[in-house]
């Protein structure tokens, strides 16, 4: 990760509108380096077109560095580093907690962006699903050693974390009605109203266990198998 602090002579986060130069930092490892300085500074009296072409011709100087750090900016200033692609953060803070604290940031948001993304594609394809029937490959039980074992697993807090509009029926009916398999290993925060009312109908066993901070896990095995063992 990259971020670029602008920092006064004595090293401190500094206003843009003030003098000082822009450090560009990268993380290696557990520790921030600086990269390169580079030299930046806006006069009071610039106007919008002056403004911008200084932001112009130091964007480029920041390589892939999206993340710009300053003690304050202004609000033109602001908007066209935006615009340029530019994320700013404004702090007064010691320059090294900053950095820590706008890399933990950036990390959650990433893996939000990611965790939303994931979940979009799933409600895409639950809507595709009910309108023609398609099979949800990604939210199906996981097949566990080759495929003749018919072991499967299925972390159901996971996927109703992932995707709120899901639910258990959904996921695990089509699977235990429709897929010749020998175990089902299932993990859920709870035992759904319905399962032993499934289980009747659909011939099969399920060993329930309480799993300490995690939820209940099931082994699900088809009756007749489990009678032949």
């Amino acid at each position: 990760m990259k971020i670029a602090a602008y920092v006064d002579a004595e090293g401190e986060i500094a206003r843009v509108s003030d003098k000082g130069a822009i450090l560009l930092f990268e993380l290696s490892g557990e520790v921030w380096k600086v990269r390169k300085t580079i030299r930046f500074g806006l006069r009071p009296d610039d106007g919008l077109a002056e403004i911008h072409a200084s932001l112009a011709a130091m964007v480029p100087e920041l390589e892939d560095c999206r993340l710009f750090l300053s003690r304050s900016v202004r609000g033109v200033v602001n908007s066209l580093l935006q615009e340029m692609g530019i994320q700013t953060w404004q702090s007064h803070g010691p320059l090294f907690t900053q950095l820590e604290t706008i890399a933990r940031k950036e990390n959650e948001r990433a893996q939000q962006a990611a965790k939303d993304a994931r979940a979009e594609r799933r409600r895409t394809r639950r809507r595709r699903h009910h309108l023609d029937g398609s099979d949800l490959d990604d939210i199906r039980p996981v097949l566990v050693g080759d495929e003749h074992s018919g072991h499967f697993r299925l972390d159901l807090v996971r996927l109703l974390q992932d995707d709120p509009w899901l639910n258990s029926w959904d996921i695990l009916i089509p699977f235990l009605a429709g897929t010749p398999f020998r175990q089902l290993d299932l993990v859920c925060d709870h035992i759904p109203r319905w399962f032993s009312r499934a289980m009747r109908a659909l011939a099969m066993d399920a060993e329930i266990m309480e799993l300490p901070g995690l939820g209940v896990a099931a082994i699900i095995t088809p009756k007749q198998q489990a009678e032949a063992t």
